[in-house]
């Protein structure tokens, strides 16, 4: 696997990622402004936010016990099954006339239930198939997928929705669950065999997290990530349709254009690291993007039209891959790969699962304060997160 063009793995894996997480794109804007729609509620669409991310929360550590003991690639197709069929059942229910808000918070609780077995396989099987000194390069070409993703994906539901109902945005991410599971079954498995520990899942589970513990840079990243995605998911996830909806008077697709700007701007950011690659340490890259994370969202304090929010949100979506790519770089190359799924459970219960506490808490907020003045107080508190970042020697100077 020396030569990257002429490995079918890569364009495999990317493919896979860029068509399914399009699909997530869009049923996270159809899932959102659905609510939005039939309650009018800020704070019932943050209930259904924060059901759509909690599975993450409750068990996802244990996601990374099964990613470590059993076949990660059978655990991808496992998840990508279960959310194409879970996700499909909404727009049936709709159609048939049950159109309970509670209904579709619990089908998001269970889709995601499988999502959370994803990630953490996902991440943990790029090093199976990829030597190490170019896993920074391979993260980097596959981030491009969910930037381009997330760019396709609103942008094609803004079109869509000049054309079909709403409802039917869902059927959209279901076949693209399909599509991505065709792509995985031509995976050329990896040569090396993975290693599991014959314990019981929570002796396992307490073995990744002293293991953890004890490795302190990873262990303050860690932390780290906590905090900031604490800041900034909730805004990201429940704000965002809030501002464009209440705020800018916006429409569906105004929305759409909205997270599509954003997705642009993260594009950009991943041929950024690209190039920073091998120039600037790691620890650095990921400081620096939890800086500009942050600074770049109290920005959107002064915005008053969707135009500005999408240039906005453009310059935000730059910082997103400098954390994405080098944290995950990081991890793979600096621990055992018998660690990696439990260790990105733990990524995947940092970013994921405090989503779900930050979308219940942004859906109060915003029913008391302005939406605005959340951005800039979350702002400020997530760029700390990477002015802390820089000044710990032990994360500023990880390669």
């Amino acid at each position: 696997m020396t030569n990257l063009t002429s490995n079918k793995n890569l364009p495999l894996l990317w493919s896979a990622q860029t068509i399914s997480q399009a699909g997530d794109s869009i049923y996270q804007l159809a899932l959102l402004w659905l609510v939005l729609d039939m309650t009018n509620s800020s704070i019932i669409t943050g209930i259904v936010a924060m059901s759509a991310y909690l599975p993450a929360l409750i068990f996802g550590l244990y996601a990374g016990v099964f990613s470590d003991r059993f076949n990660r690639l059978h655990l991808m197709i496992f998840s990508n099954g279960g959310q194409a069929i879970v996700v499909l059942m909404i727009p049936l229910f709709l159609w048939y006339g049950y159109d309970n808000v509670w209904m579709i918070c619990g089908l998001a609780f269970i889709r995601s239930c499988f999502n959370t077995f994803f990630q953490p396989a996902f991440n943990s099987f790029i090093p199976m198939l990829f030597p190490s000194n170019r896993l920074v390069r391979i993260n980097t070409i596959l981030a491009t997928s969910g930037q381009l993703a997330w760019m396709m994906g609103p942008f094609l539901a803004g079109i869509l929705l000049t054309m079909v109902s709403l409802p039917s945005l869902f059927l959209v991410d279901s076949i693209s669950f399909l599509i991505g599971i065709g792509l995985l079954l031509f995976i050329k498995k990896p040569t090396h065999i993975q290693s599991v520990e014959n314990h019981s899942h929570w002796v396992e589970l307490k073995r990744g997290l002293l293991y953890l513990y004890k490795n302190k840079p990873i262990f303050w990243m860690m932390n780290i990530t906590f905090i900031n995605n604490l800041c900034i998911m909730g805004p990201a996830i429940v704000g965002l349709p809030i501002l464009v909806r209440n705020t800018l008077d916006g429409s569906a697709s105004d929305f759409a254009f909205v997270e599509g700007s954003m997705a642009v701007g993260a594009l950009f950011g991943s041929f950024l690291v690209s190039k920073l690659n091998g120039k600037i340490l790691n620890g650095k890259i990921w400081g620096i993007g939890l800086f500009l994370d942050g600074i770049t969202y109290t920005l959107i304090y002064w915005v008053s039209s969707v135009e500005m929010a999408m240039v906005m949100l453009f310059f935000h979506g730059i910082g997103i891959p400098l954390i994405m790519v080098s944290r995950t770089s990081i991890i793979q190359v600096h621990t055992p790969n018998k660690f990696h799924g439990r260790l990105f459970s733990i990524v995947h219960l940092g970013v994921v699962g405090t989503t779900a506490i930050s979308a219940g808490l942004v859906g109060i907020i915003t029913s008391i304060i302005s939406v605005k003045l959340l951005f800039i107080g979350i702002g400020i508190g997530a760029a700390f997160c990477g002015i802390i970042a820089l000044s710990l020697p032990s994360i500023r100077n990880i390669q």
